[in-house]
């Protein structure tokens, strides 16, 4: 079902997601889950996907990388792919993406695969946009020095 639209390849993979939370907190069962080889579905930014959910989740849970996460399919997007795809968010979203994704050219937010089912126990990832860092006092910043 999944390879023939991109809509019903992000309906399997949100699928797949929340039934890997379901199992939260075991990791035999999450590790199950993921261990299955999936078929390349011939769609590089799919393929993409399916390599980055892969190792991302077991990299975000502590579990092990499935050596199929690897595999050249999974890493043949020849442009990258924004998303949200808006130039304004581009320079936020560079720095914010996991490695699993990063690596295959998809650059996202710091937890792509957050779903409504996402372990509601677990911390999520955060970056630290608080400005200016907390070190930093009024006299040290610039322009509030003698001039």
């Amino acid at each position: 079902m999944a390879r023939a639209k991109r809509s019903d390849f992000a309906m399997a993979l949100d699928e797949f997601v929340d039934e890997f939370y379901l199992d939260h907190p075991d990791k035999v069962a999450q590790q199950a889950r993921l261990d299955p080889i999936p078929e390349p579905v011939g769609d590089p930014l799919a393929d993409a996907w399916i390599g980055a959910a892969g190792e991302h989740l077991a990299l975000r849970w502590g579990l092990r990388t499935p050596n199929w996460t690897q595999r050249a399919a999974h890493f043949a997007l020849e442009q990258p792919h924004f998303l949200p795809d808006a130039r304004a968010l581009r320079g936020l979203i560079i720095v914010e993406s996991p490695p699993a994704f990063r690596t295959r050219l998809i650059f996202t937010r710091a937890e792509p695969l957050a779903r409504a089912r996402f372990p509601h126990d677990a911390p999520r990832a955060q970056m630290p946009l608080e400005w200016p860092p907390p070190e930093e006092s009024a006299e040290n910043s610039p322009g509030n020095g003698p001039g």
